[in-house]
């Protein structure tokens, strides 16, 4: 009897005492993600739509509300006519005091015109400037740019204009946008530094050269209500 008892458990603790194995479960294969180095600059992005990490490094920035005069183009104590066919957009930053669309003059983008401000002592010394904005642009064949350079005269007073031409890189160089022209005016008021800029596309901002120009030269200060 006690050997049919102990043929029978025998097996039973055999079984009972066999561990699982573990199931082991492999994680997904991941795609892998390769550089592509050899892309293109894209050469289709607007101007309008541009996003800069560093905001410091942008060409333009933007005012919150739109002018209570659409006629005049405001900003702190100052005011100039606008182009008929110049417009206010929406704002995308806090920095710069106003911003309006040039529209083109063929089948390219529009151009883009803004104001910055600075107090006095602020905003470096044009020569920097232009330093910084030379480093935006390089010749269509991919050559360093040299900036034209004049004096003229804004309220009353002496002011100077440089203009850019060629491919415009923006900052970092993540998109490039041949055949743009870059125009920046610097204005010296006792109560701070204006500069004015004009970009977009060279054969819009060729075109409405004149209408920048004549802004700058109606220059004023916003008359003070009764």
């Amino acid at each position: 009897m006690s050997r049919v008892f102990i043929s029978l458990i025998i097996p039973l603790l055999l079984l009972c005492c066999e561990q699982p194995k573990s199931q082991v479960i492999q994680p997904p294969p991941q795609e892998e993600v390769t550089q592509d180095d050899t892309s293109e600059p894209d050469d289709t992005v607007s101007i309008l739509d541009l996003r800069d990490e560093d905001p410091q490094a942008r060409i333009d920035k933007f005012t919150i509300r739109p002018p209570v005069d659409d006629n005049f183009i405001s900003f702190g104590n100052y005011r100039t006519p606008k182009p008929p066919s110049w417009f206010w957009v929406p704002p995308k930053s806090q920095i710069v005091t106003c911003n309006y669309v040039v529209p083109s003059v063929d089948e390219s983008e529009h151009a883009l015109f803004s104001v910055t401000q600075f107090q006095v002592g602020e905003g470096g010394h044009f020569t920097d400037n232009v330093t910084r904005w030379k480093s935006l642009f390089r010749s269509n064949e991919g050559a360093p740019v040299k900036p034209k350079i004049d004096v003229i005269s804004v309220n009353n007073h002496e002011a100077v204009i440089a203009v850019f031409t060629g491919e415009y890189m923006g900052a970092g160089a993540a998109w490039h946008l041949k055949n743009h022209s870059l125009m920046v005016v610097e204005v010296r008021e006792p109560d701070g530094n204006i500069y004015f800029k004009l970009l977009g596309p060279t054969s819009t901002v060729n075109a409405h050269r004149h209408g920048f120009l004549k802004a700058l030269d109606n220059l004023e200060l916003v008359p003070s209500t009764p």
